[in-house]
């Protein structure tokens, strides 16, 4: 694998991505980036997902961790047995369907910008309609952590950075996860 994740000084990172065409899906070229940016997304602790344009690439793709999807309760009942982590969720073309009106605050930094972490006001439920990595199309709901991560993910395909909509922005000041005390969102 050739690609690397992209720092949010790059270009790219504000430009609106452009839509796949259904029948590249299946290609070669689509196939290996949705299976470097899952191997990316893997190798970092905290990501919890990743755009396309965070690698290079101004396409409207995004992939869901599926260490995100579990419950606190479950992460931890899966590092004990050391299972292997629910399928990571491929979301291609992505539409953002609703979101609902009641926001919330919550933590979050960015794999292109790294060490750095704001609070951001994200609506608590959103739907998405996309296609997943074999074509089909799906609508899937989200509350909570998830419906955050969509907004996230579908920001990086408009070119934007959680940076422009977040407050109290600071850099950690450590690597040590146990001495931070707000939950991560990194993606």
């Amino acid at each position: 694998m050739n690609r690397s994740i992209i720092p949010s000084d790059d270009p790219i990172l504000r430009v609106h991505a452009k839509d796949i065409a259904t029948s590249e899906i299946a290609s070669p070229f689509i196939q290996t980036l949705i299976s470097d940016m899952q191997e990316l997304l893997a190798a970092e602790r905290l990501g919890v997902a990743i755009a396309a344009p965070q690698v290079g690439e101004a396409l409207r793709l995004f992939v869901v961790s599926g260490r995100a999807l579990l419950t606190e309760a479950e992460a931890e009942a899966l590092e004990k047995t050391e299972s292997p982590a629910p399928k990571d969720l491929v979301f291609i073309n992505p539409r953002l369907l609703k979101t609902s009106r009641r926001r919330k605050d919550m933590h979050e930094g960015c794999l292109s910008l790294p060490g750095f972490w704001g609070m951001v006001p994200r609506s608590e439920r959103a739907t998405v309609s996309a296609y997943d990595e074999t074509g089909k199309e799906f609508t899937r709901g989200a509350s909570g952590l998830l419906a955050h991560i969509f907004q996230h993910e579908m920001d990086h395909l408009e070119g934007i950075l959680y940076t422009d909509k977040a407050h109290d922005l600071y850099q950690e000041k450590s690597d040590d996860p146990s001495e931070k005390s707000l939950p991560q969102v990194t993606a």
